[in-house]
This record gives structure tokens, sequence and C-alpha cells, in this order.
């Protein structure tokens, strides 16, 4: 029965069948009057991704599955009791964390294939990382802004435009040290 369980072809259905259930739950929270059924579709959708990637032949031990699922219910379920009011907050936060996540797997990734990693990866995980962390900071400051701890108008300093210029130089002047 396992063997079944694990094989390759039922996998792909499951992510394929999870994948058109997040096209259509997207699809479904355009309009007031289908967003239930939207919601629905992304839980559906979210359940049966989850429950494919548990059954894959990769994982030994579910150890690490656990304890992840513990320390997302103790963050999750606090999150999810906030006033109406404050959803654009716990929004920007659940970002946050969804980038902070993409960029420990890109770190983790290049550090299971350093020091032999072929250029091309060396790329796309060098964009992970950067875009993941611009996210997790942007998401942080909206949901400051927005929780009004950060200050709502814009931090300007006199030479703020020159500054910037000589950041964007930057990178060229260093190219000489490595």
């Amino acid at each position: 029965m396992r063997a079944i369980l694990n094989s390759q072809a039922l996998l792909e259905t499951i992510y394929l069948i999870a994948a058109m259930l997040f096209i259509l739950s997207l699809k479904w929270l355009s309009s007031p009057a289908s967003a239930r059924r939207g919601v629905r579709a992304g839980e559906i959708g979210m359940l049966l991704a989850v429950v494919g990637t548990l059954l894959h032949h990769g994982i030994v031990d579910y150890t690490w599955i656990a304890i992840g699922l513990v320390f997302g219910t103790v963050i999750g379920v606090p999150l999810g009791f906030v006033q109406m009011t404050a959803v654009p907050q716990r929004t920007a936060l659940s970002h946050a964390f969804g980038a902070l996540c993409v960029t420990l797997v890109g770190a983790a990734e290049f550090y299971l294939r350093a020091p032999a990693v072929p250029k091309f990866m060396m790329a796309v995980l060098s964009l992970e990382i950067i875009l993941g962390s611009l996210t997790l900071t942007g998401s942080l400051m909206a949901a400051g802004k927005l929780q009004e701890i950060l200050p709502q108008r814009p931090i300007t300093y006199k030479g703020q435009n020159l500054v910037n210029l000589s950041l964007l130089e930057l990178p060229s002047s260093l190219q000489c040290c490595w």
C-alpha cells in the first residue's frame, strides 16, 4: 500500500490538483459572491499540497516537520485572533514570515551545495535571498507603519540623493577587490 501512496504519478497528480485549486481560489476570491468558495478551494489545495509533501519518499524523519508544525501553530493561532481593523497589519506580518522562510530556504540550499554551486544556481539563490530579505524588511516596515509603531512620514535628510547614488555606484567599485 505504501508503494502505491509514494508513487511519483500520485504525487504529481496531487500537486496538479492543488495548483488548480489555488488558481481557482484566486479567481473566486476576486468576487464577494464566490469568496467563500475561493477560501474553501484554497484550504483544500493547501491540504493536498501538504499531504503530497508529507508522502514524498525523500522524507525519512518527521521530527523537524512536527517541530515546525508546533512552532507555526504557536505563532499562527494568536495571529488569527485580530480585530478586523488590524487585518492589514496581520497580512503584512504573514508576508514577512513567508519572506523569512524564502530567505532561510535559499541560504540553506546554498550551504547544502557549497562550495560547488553552479553559476546559474548561484544567481538564482542570490536573487532568492536578496528578494526574500527585501520583502521581509518591507513587510515589517509596512506592518510597523500600519500599526503606527513607525513614523508615518518618510525619513529624509539633506544630501539623501547623493548618498543613494553613491550606494548605487558602490558594487561596481568593489569589483576590483573580488
